[in-house]
């Protein structure tokens, strides 16, 4: 969707006005977005892990033993979370290395 301003007859209050009621507006479209990322922090099982990174276990626990990716021990199990598999993978791939 394309807005136009009309910058003529127009003075420095009201298009101050105009700018903030836009992102106001852009902040509110985006609030979607920002929750979807408080939902990210879900934990996952390895196995849902290794499916949500397309690995197998082995390099998933490999990962894991080299710190690449963080995991939480619950009692006899290991969890991961989302927020920080992905943001794991996203600083790797800054670098090109994994």
């Amino acid at each position: 969707m394309k807005n136009v301003v009309q910058l003529e007859n127009i003075d420095a209050t009201e298009f101050k006005n105009e700018i903030i009621d836009g992102v106001l507006l852009a902040l509110k479209n985006n609030a979607g977005s920002l929750q979807l990322n408080e939902q990210t922090d879900q934990l996952l099982t390895r196995d849902e892990t290794s499916k949500l990174l397309s690995v197998s276990l082995v390099t998933l626990w490999d990962w894991t033993k080299k710190d690449i990716i963080p995991a939480y021990r619950i009692g006899n199990k290991v969890r991961y979370k989302k927020s920080e598999v992905l943001k794991s993978l996203n600083r790797k791939n800054q670098f090109g290395q994994l």
